[in-house]
């Protein structure tokens, strides 16, 4: 049966965050069956002189870290296709082209007529 382990806190190579159970590099390979069974219950640390070195976790557990990873991500990708598409409109190209076209005068004009818009 491979010894399983709990960081201390204190002890200095090892994240306080990582609260883990522990199994070595040398348990984890003469005892493979037996911590792949721990995994299952739970996410171990493998640690490698006395460092954690690698986390090993279930498929399971891997694929709720990458949804929850990737989530946020597809919610920015919509909101940034939402504000292309804002600016893809007519109004918003012939907007661009007279902003290349002022002169100095009217964009001091214009961004004092949008610091007073808001309120700055």
């Amino acid at each position: 049966m491979p010894r399983i382990h709990f960081f201390k806190p204190s002890a200095a190579p090892v994240p306080a965050e990582l609260d883990l159970p522990t199994v070595t590099a040398s348990d984890l390979k003469n005892n493979f069956g037996e911590v792949s069974a721990m995994a299952q219950k739970g996410a171990l640390a493998i640690t490698r002189h006395q460092r954690a070195e690698f986390v090993l976790l279930s498929v399971t557990q891997y694929k709720e870290l990458q949804q929850a990873r990737t989530a946020p991500l597809e919610a920015l990708t919509s909101q940034f296709d939402a504000l292309v598409a804002k600016m893809n409109t007519p109004a918003a190209r012939q907007g661009v082209t007279k902003l290349f076209k002022a002169g100095p005068a009217a964009l001091g004009r214009s961004a004092g007529k949008s610091a007073q818009a808001h309120g700055r």
